[in-house]
């Protein structure tokens, strides 16, 4: 009996090492128009992504698109252009092969192909509609949560010819990745897109097969970028079912709400907005459903951003009860604030400028002195020096201020210095006065 359980038990253990066989995917890069230059360098970097799990067969061979060859593949890629010659049953079989449960991917100009077949339009989702960019950009990952997206940052920059689409609808497709619109001109010629709405990469399904696209590919040097590469992969591993995730469409329908503007640090400042400072706007449906933290300077954050006056700011948190956006250092006389979750946009929210906002984040202290980490103190001089000077009182007595400024390296963030008695206390009561406003903290 020993031996027979040690033998099950052997068994077992071999039966979970055995590796899986690699995922036979497709690669079709039959060209009947423009021919892209980077067609081999998409096929090396895709054999090379992890040649023990995905397995690349490459063709331009148009026999192969057929019920019995593509039984052979769990998922095809093309890189194609124009109107490839495919019979009608050979469309059809395709069509078939997507619904059955084959993954379909395609990169760049896959989307500037077969323009006289609408349902190869559905299948990709979308067709392309000119490039009025070919430059360097920054590409923003609207949707963190999808495990093709996983591990990327908030965004990257790229040099690339940016693509724009027609018959394509975000109430059919999820988004992954869009174009940072601060970095390219809006007005430049042939710019189709009024809604400023330029997806890079989506996904959806089809029947029960798994759909993803990506618009990115121009260069060589597209394929070599690490961010892309992870992508790639990522988007191969989903199409083949080796990794799961939702293809539910966002972004196209639900109306974000405002429902209350205030400083960032202690919420205390109901509507009020000064220059340089960090503001909070809480709402409902602020975000297509993702929440993520990013660095300074991202203009759209999980394909959200928030504009005051119709210019876009710069946002570090966004989810769909709150985002944290950074205020300009010139204000317009009458401020007014609107959300645009994907393409909708929120009701406008008027806020009132003024000079200052306090918010204390936290303190901290050293021997003799402390340091209170704030927002909304107002105005800087030319040295980051706050042109107003504040109050500061501890446990009720008046301290000296050593320093009141913008925090280096950090905007938005200013920090002011005080001398600390050295009397210990149970509890800790500060309170800051500048200008004509005040806020307080207690700490234990």
């Amino acid at each position: 009996m020993r031996f027979l359980v040690l033998l099950v038990g052997l068994l077992a253990s071999a039966s979970l090492s055995i590796a899986q066989p690699p995922k036979r995917i497709l690669y079709f890069s039959h060209t009947a128009a423009f021919r892209h230059g980077s067609i081999n360098a998409a096929r090396d970097v895709l054999r090379g992504l992890d040649p023990a799990r995905l397995a690349i067969t490459a063709s331009e061979d148009l026999s192969i698109i057929t019920t019995e060859q593509l039984r052979s593949f769990d998922a095809v890629f093309f890189y194609t252009s124009g109107e490839l010659a495919l019979s009608t049953q050979q469309k059809q079989d395709l069509l078939d092969y997507v619904r059955n449960g084959g993954g379909f991917a395609g990169t760049h100009s896959a989307t500037d192909t077969l323009y006289s077949w609408p349902e190869y339009g559905e299948l990709i989702g979308g067709y392309f509609n000119g490039h009025p960019w070919t430059q360097n950009v920054r590409i923003d990952v609207e949707d963190p949560d999808h495990p093709i997206t996983r591990g990327l940052p908030s965004s990257f920059p790229l040099r690339e010819e940016v693509y724009q689409f027609r018959a394509f609808d975000r109430r059919k497709t999820r988004v992954l990745l869009t174009l940072d619109t601060r970095t390219v001109n809006l007005r430049a010629d042939g710019v189709n897109r009024s809604d400023g709405d330029f997806a890079l990469a989506w996904v959806h399904r089809y029947g029960r097969g798994r759909v993803f696209y990506t618009a990115l590919g121009h260069f060589d040097e597209v394929f070599r970028d690490t961010h892309v590469q992870r992508m790639l992969r990522q988007g191969l591993e989903w199409i083949t079912g080796m990794t799961d995730g939702d293809s539910t469409p966002r972004g196209g329908e639900s109306v974000p709400e405002i429902t209350s503007v205030t400083e960032a640090a202690q919420f205390s400042q109901q509507g009020l907005l000064a220059p340089g400072s960090w503001v909070t706007l809480f709402g409902r449906g602020l975000t297509s459903g993702s929440t993520w933290t990013a660095p300074l300077g991202t203009s759209r954050l999980v394909g959200t951003s928030v504009l005051l006056n119709g210019t876009p700011l710069d946002l570090i948190y966004a989810s769909p009860g709150q985002v944290n956006v950074l205020m300009p250092n010139q204000l317009p006389a009458q401020p007014t604030l609107t959300v645009r979750s994907g393409i909708i946009n929120s009701a406008t929210r008027e806020g009132k400028a003024v000079a200052v906002t306090p918010g204390i984040f936290a303190m901290t202290t050293s021997p003799g002195a402390a340091t209170l980490w704030c927002t909304g103190l107002g105005e800087l001089d030319a040295n980051g020096n706050t042109r107003l000077r504040p109050v500061v009182t501890y446990n009720g007595v008046g301290v000296e201020v050593l320093y009141s400024g913008i925090s280096p390296g950090f905007a938005g963030l200013y920090q002011v210095n005080v001398r600390r008695p050295e009397t210990p206390q149970l509890s800790t009561s500060i309170r800051l006065e500048i200008g004509e406003a005040s806020t307080s903290l207690r700490l234990p």
